[in-house]
C-alpha cells in the first residue's frame, strides 16, 4: 500500500483491535468444543446415549466452524487494494454461509441417525447416569460460551462472530434437550433419548438453514 491510500493510523488500530477480539474469542472456543467434544462422545459411547453422541458431534462440528471463522478472520484484516477497493469484510459474509451449510449437513445426519432408532425401539439400551452430568457440563459450558462470544461479537460489529455465537446458542439448547432425553431415559423410557437426537438433529438444520440465507451486512 502506498503513503497515499493508506489508512489513519486510528483506523488501522481499530481493525488491528477488532482481528485480536474475534480471534481470542475463537480461539477460547476451540478450546471449549475440543473439551467437550471428547466428552460428550466418550461417554456418550459408555452410557449408550444417542443424544449425547449427537450432541458431541455437533461440538465437534464447531471446530470446523472456528477454523473457518479464523480463516476469514484472517483475510478480512487485510486491507483494501486493487482487487478489493472496500476492503476484505465480505470474508465474514462468505464464512457465514459456509458455517450455515455446515450446519445444516450435519443436522440432516442427526436426524438420519435418529430415525433409524425408531425402526426397532425394543433395541435401544437404557442410559448410564453418567450421561446426564456430562449433559450438564456441556449446557452450562456452551451457554457461557454463547454470553462471552456474543458479547464480543456486538463489540466489535462482526457479523461472522455473531453467527458463530449463535450457533454455541444453538448447541447450548441442543444440550439442553439431551439432557431432558436423557432423563427420560433414566425414568423409564428409553425412547426418550433417540427422540432427543432427534430434535438435536432438527434444530441443527433449521439454524444451518438460517445462516444460509442471512442477508449480507456490510
Amino acid at each position: 500500500m502506498t503513503p497515499s491510500t493508506r489508512l489513519p493510523d486510528h483506523v488501522v488500530s481499530e481493525e488491528e483491535a477488532r482481528h485480536h477480539a474475534a480471534r481470542t474469542s475463537t480461539l477460547v472456543s476451540v478450546v471449549v468444543n475440543i473439551v467437550l467434544s471428547l466428552a460428550q462422545i466418550s461417554i456418550g459411547l459408555f452410557a449408550k446415549s444417542q443424544g449425547l453422541i449427537a450432541d458431541g458431534i455437533h461440538s465437534l462440528s464447531d471446530l470446523v466452524s472456528d477454523f473457518v471463522v479464523l480463516l476469514a478472520g484472517h483475510h478480512s484484516r487485510k486491507g483494501p487494494d486493487e482487487d478489493h477497493h472496500y476492503g476484505h469484510q465480505r470474508y465474514e459474509n462468505a464464512a457465514s454461509l459456509v458455517l450455515g451449510v455446515l450446519l445444516l449437513a450435519v443436522g440432516i445426519g442427526m436426524l438420519w441417525s435418529a430415525a433409524v432408532k425408531f425402526e426397532n425401539p425394543a433395541a435401544i439400551p437404557s442410559v448410564h447416569s453418567a450421561a446426564l452430568w456430562v449433559a450438564g457440563v456441556a449446557l452450562l459450558s456452551k451457554e457461557l460460551l454463547f454470553r462471552y462470544m456474543l458479547a464480543v461479537a456486538e463489540r466489535v460489529r462482526s457479523s461472522m462472530l455473531i453467527a458463530n455465537a449463535r450457533h454455541a446458542r444453538s448447541d447450548a439448547a441442543s444440550s439442553l434437550v439431551v439432557a431432558v432425553g436423557i432423563i427420560g431415559n433414566l425414568m423409564g423410557y428409553p425412547l426418550l433419548d433417540p427422540i432427543a437426537a432427534l430434535i438435536v438433529g432438527f434444530m441443527v438444520s433449521k439454524m444451518g438453514w438460517s445462516f444460509t440465507g442471512m442477508p449480507c451486512m456490510t
